[in-house]
Formats: C-alpha cells, structure tokens, sequence
C-alpha cells in the first residue's frame, strides 16, 4: 500500500495562501451583496411616487396595474392589486372613501377629475397621506376606456402642514389673550380717572384691568400715610 507523501512546507504555504484568496473573495461577494441590498434599501424608502391603470368595462372598473414601485409605497405588490381590483379602495379609510368615490363619479361622467389627497392605511397598518392624480383616456367615440393615475406619498409634506396649522392656532390663541394699552389716555389731572371710550370717567385701576392682564394689589405709599393718618405717624426723633 502506497503512502501519500506529506506534502512540503512549500505546498502548505499554497495551500492557505489559496484559502486565504477564496475567504477574502467570499468576504467581498458578502460585503457587495450586503452594499446592494442597502442600496436598494433606500433607494425602495425614498420611492415615494408610481403610476397605475384602471381599466374601464361598460361604465364599472375591470382591473387595475399598478407599477412596481406601489409596494415601496402601499406595502402591497402590484399582483396583489391585479388580482384584487378592490383592493386600493379597501385601503383608504372609511371617512376618506367618499373622496376617492366623488373622483371616481367625476371621471365616469367625462369631467376632468382635480388632484386629491387622502389616507391609506399600508398592508403594514401604518396610515400614510398620498396625492392621487387621475387623467381619464377615451376611445373616439368618446367611450371612457380606462384611467391613469399618479400616486405620491405626501405624509411629510401633510405632517409639515399639520404642525404649521397647530402653531398658528397657538400663536392666535396666545394672541388673543394679550390686551394692549396704546395711544393718548385723557386722564384727569386731580382725581387721576381715565375717560373711556364711550365717554365715562373710570378709575385708573378698572380702565388697565379691561384692557390689560395686569393684576392690582392696594397698598399705601409713605407719603399718603403720613396725610391720611397723621395721628399714626411716629414723630421725629430730633437729636441736637
């Protein structure tokens, strides 16, 4: 029986240089893969608009094709939606239906359809605003044929409006409770009272209170003690 040499220090030292260039290409292959699969990680979260076709057969929607970049958007694949024809107006809220409805009525009797904006809740449950634009497409004889659509996730854009709107609802409200004092105040030089505006004299105290958020408390200066209650105020002390 033949032994098998043992191979030299030489050939080892191939060997693992060979093993070492296959480890480092795999690493590679691994590290390419996982760049691509980023890469197509953001380039699917930044897809924020595709286009779809619903079909037209004796005045009722037949089937929809929606493009592929749908699933970036809704969460669902553009065969679930040809397989399901109902499924996109399925996904828009109960409160936002009559919206797409409207659109709908609009196109089916050849008027041109504006721009709308709704909800729809995504396969994986979270709500997102979009913009649907439809442009309806006739036959010669005037036939409505079918309808295209751009659909375009604006929630950042609604979240934005969203936010503006509640700081102008605080900034009025915090308006609102801001009372100026401006212009000539004719104030009576003996008594100190302030004529208002439908001519009446007014204590000073009741004229800033309408028409500021001060607040008074009463109290009495030196000066007016020593007046009003001369036999209170202590006397003096004289030193020579």
């Amino acid at each position: 029986m033949l032994m098998a040499e043992k191979p030299s220090y030489i050939e080892l030292e191939q060997r693992i240089s060979d093993l070492e260039a296959l480890l480092h290409a795999f690493i590679l292959s691994e590290k390419s893969l996982q760049e691509s699969e980023n890469r197509y990680r953001r380039i699917t979260e930044a897809i924020t608009d595709y286009i779809f076709t619903v079909r037209i057969e004796n005045g009722q929607p037949r089937d929809t094709v929606h493009g592929s970049a749908c699933e970036a958007v809704t969460g669902y694949s553009a065969d679930e939606f040809h397989k399901d024809p109902y499924l996109w107006i399925r996904m828009v809220p109960e409160e936002d239906r009559n919206i797409i409805r409207d659109q709908i009525a609009r196109i089916l009797s050849k008027q041109k359809p504006d721009p709308i904006e709704h909800r729809i809740v995504r396969k994986d449950a979270v709500v997102r605003w979009v913009r649907n634009t439809a442009v309806p497409n006739f036959d010669r004889d005037g036939n409505l044929i079918s309808y295209d659509g751009l659909i375009r996730d604006i929630t950042d854009i609604k979240e934005a409006e969203f936010k503006r709107e509640e700081l102008v609802r605080d900034l009025q409200s915090a308006l609102s409770k801001v009372k100026q004092l401006s212009g000539l105040l004719p104030i009576c030089a003996a008594c100190k009272k302030i004529r208002n505006d439908q001519g009446y004299w007014q204590q000073i105290e009741a004229y800033i209170h309408e028409h500021s958020d001060a607040e008074f408390s009463h109290s009495i200066c030196p000066e007016c003690f020593k007046r009003l209650y001369p036999e209170l105020t202590p006397p003096k002390d004289n030193k020579s």
